[in-house]
């Protein structure tokens, strides 16, 4: 199973999140490729890189996990569409993990674009 301490040091844009899907890092390759600065979205929700029609769905399996624990979209590459911070929509590659710290998870993904 992949670490986020892992993902950290792919070379690939990088965001993580607290149980409460709150951004709390972002790297310069992230930066580069979506705009976004973690100014912008540090304490943010990660709905603000969703697309709209992917949010109800992001809230439903978010909420899942933190209820019954288990996922089907961790752990392996999923295409889906990464928001911009100038409102484009970009095709990316996510590679999402969880990890458990005490009481509370962690959320990481890199996401590598495909367009």
């Amino acid at each position: 199973m992949v670490t986020i301490e892992e993902l950290r040091q792919r070379a690939l844009p990088f965001v993580s999140a607290d149980q409460e899907g709150l951004i709390e890092e972002i790297n310069e390759q992230f930066t580069s490729v979506y705009g976004w600065t973690i100014d912008d979205l540090k304490g943010h929700s990660l709905s603000m890189i969703l697309p709209e029609s992917f949010k109800d769905a992001h809230h439903l399996g978010f909420s899942r996990f933190r209820i019954i624990g288990e996922s089907q979209i961790l752990n392996h590459p999923l295409e889906l569409m990464t928001v911009c911070k100038d409102q484009r929509e970009i095709m990316s590659e996510h590679f999402i993990v969880a990890e458990r710290l005490g009481e509370s998870w962690v959320f990481a993904a890199t996401l590598r674009p495909l367009a």
